[in-house]
């Protein structure tokens, strides 16, 4: 596709998110998503993320939201991030905490866009 100005070209394919999810924080459930096939409950801010279709390397980009804005904890953030990546499936983790010190463990709603080439 011909980018804005007619200067540069986009490959698309290489653009576009390969998998997304949303979940409730319970994540007993899956929201809306697209190659994604369920979720495992791992334990309180602990839960994982299985692709439909496997990834080609475990080098992909995860982005992670929580939609909610997290009703818990307190003003230094609230954290979501992707622990381990399989090609097959990505391990999570929730959490707030203060300075990197108290980290206290919850389940959020989340939501997730996986981008990187399929196998």
């Amino acid at each position: 596709v011909t980018g804005e100005g007619n200067s540069t070209t986009t490959n698309l394919q290489q653009g576009l998110a390969k998998a997304h999810m949303r979940a409730p924080s319970d994540h007993a459930s899956i929201s809306d998503s697209f190659n994604v096939s369920s979720l495992d409950d791992d334990g309180t801010g602990d839960f994982g993320i299985n692709y439909t279709n496997n990834f080609s390397n475990t080098n992909y980009y995860p982005m992670t939201h929580i939609p909610s804005g997290g009703s818990a904890g307190n003003s230094d953030g609230h954290f979501c991030e992707c622990q381990t990546s399989g090609t097959s499936s990505g391990e999570y983790q929730s959490w707030y905490g203060d300075a990197g010190t108290n980290l206290t463990f919850i389940d959020w709603a989340t939501a997730h866009s996986t981008f990187g080439d399929l196998a």
